[in-house]
Order: C-alpha cells, then sequence, then structure tokens
C-alpha cells in the first residue's frame, strides 16, 4: 500500500521554521560569513560595529589609531590589530600594514540558526533533537545575522510559569547574577521579544545543561535571527 503524501501546503510550512544547531564552519559557509566584529576602539571605523559579521571576500581599512578585535570562524582565533587592512576568507585573514596586536586561540563559537517566515515567526520553533537546543544553566549568548537588532528583552518560562524577563544589552544577553541558575537536564522556553509593539517575537525550546570549559575558554553561544 504507497504511504501517505504529505500536502504540499504542509510541507512548505514545516519546512518554512526550522531551527538548527550546527557546527560553525558549516553557518559560516552557508551565510557567506566568516568573522565577528567582537570590538571596536580609537579612531572610528566606517560602517563598521561591534557584533557586525564580516562576509567572505571583505576588506575592511582601519584609521590611524583605529583598533579592531575580531573572532575568525573556521581558524577559532580571536585577533586584535591596529590600523592596516585587513581581508577576510572563509579559510583565513590577511592583514597588511597594520600591527597584530594579539593573536589567540579561542574556543569555536556554539552557533543556533533561527529561521522564521510570515505566520510561523510567532509560532514555537523546535530543534532538531530531542529536548531542544543545549544551553548553559547560566544563558548568555549574542544575536546576530539580519533580524539581530529587532529585538529588546528575554523572557525565560518553563511550562505556564515565567523563570526570568529581562532587557539585553543590545544584542547581547547575560543570565543575572543575582538570579538563581536554571536546572540541569531541564526543557524551557526562551522568547525574544521584539523592540516594535505588534511585531511577533521568536520562541524557542532549549534544555539547559552544565557546559565544560573547554581548554580554550567557554565558547561564545551567538544566536542567529533571520
Amino acid at each position: 500500500m504507497p504511504g501517505k503524501r504529505i500536502p504540499l501546503s504542509k510541507l512548505t510550512v514545516v519546512l518554512g521554521a526550522v531551527l538548527v544547531l550546527i557546527g560553525t564552519s558549516a553557518v559560516a559557509r552557508a551565510q557567506t560569513a566568516s568573522a565577528l566584529v567582537l570590538e571596536t576602539s580609537g579612531a572610528r571605523i566606517p560602517v563598521v560595529q561591534a557584533y557586525d559579521e564580516m562576509l567572505e571576500g571583505t576588506s575592511i581599512s582601519l584609521p590611524s589609531g583605529a583598533r579592531l578585535v575580531f573572532l575568525h570562524y573556521h581558524t577559532c582565533r580571536t585577533v586584535a590589530v591596529i590600523g592596516g587592512r585587513i581581508r577576510f576568507s572563509m579559510e583565513k585573514y590577511t592583514i597588511d600594514g597594520g600591527i597584530k596586536e594579539s593573536e589567540t586561540r579561542t574556543a569555536c563559537p556554539r552557533t543556533v540558526t533561527l529561521k522564521a517566515g510570515g505566520e510561523m515567526a510567532g509560532a514555537l520553533i523546535r530543534s532538531l533533537g530531542v529536548g531542544g537546543v543545549p544551553l548553559g544553566t547560566q544563558p548568555a549568548f549574542l544575536l546576530i545575522g539580519p533580524r539581530a537588532d529587532d529585538f529588546a528583552s528575554v523572557r525565560v518560562s518553563r511550562g505556564d510559569a515565567i523563570v526570568l524577563e529581562s532587557a539585553l544589552d543590545g544584542r547581547r544577553f547575560r543570565w543575572p547574577s543575582v538570579t538563581s541558575p536554571l536546572a540541569v537536564d531541564t526543557e524551557y522556553e526562551l522568547v525574544l521579544v521584539p523592540k516594535v509593539s505588534g511585531s511577533l517575537p521568536i520562541t524557542m525550546r532549549f534544555k539547559a545543561i552544565s557546559l565544560a570549559v573547554e581548554p580554550a575558554g567557554e565558547a561564545l553561544t551567538l544566536i542567529r535571527v533571520e
């Protein structure tokens, strides 16, 4: 007996909202982003600010005295550069005429990609794995991607009980030190609340786990919202 066919309309809805937890280099390739700006200081760098992603093939000229710190996805290196010109590619970066102040091995970031469109943007987007995306018991993350600046606050809940409501610090969220950690091996929901009234939030399910600190330091968690 032939299998039951899934209506195309339903299949389209399922494929229209997907959350994927994947390796950083694979995400970077899919998004053509090769590095993440972590910090700028000194002279102003035109059209570049903290937490911008640098696309494959991008070149940046730093004015005299300008300092830029970036995380290169593929090599998992955090680099500080003063002046000169930086060229970014997927496999490497090159610095011409500037001073490489420092270069350190960094834990490769964990990246979650949230994709939602139209009426599905406010729906619960579930991960492909059982139990949801793994985050620490004191979650900390950074929003990146086209919609990174669209959200004002975070709400964490377990069932019908709200555990935490807290404002975002720009694109960054850190679990408040005065708030008790989440329970290990427990599922929660995290809601990104938009800045604009009437806009739909994005919600994802996650599981609180104990995250081991790697030799290169604790990995940065990036949530790409598209």
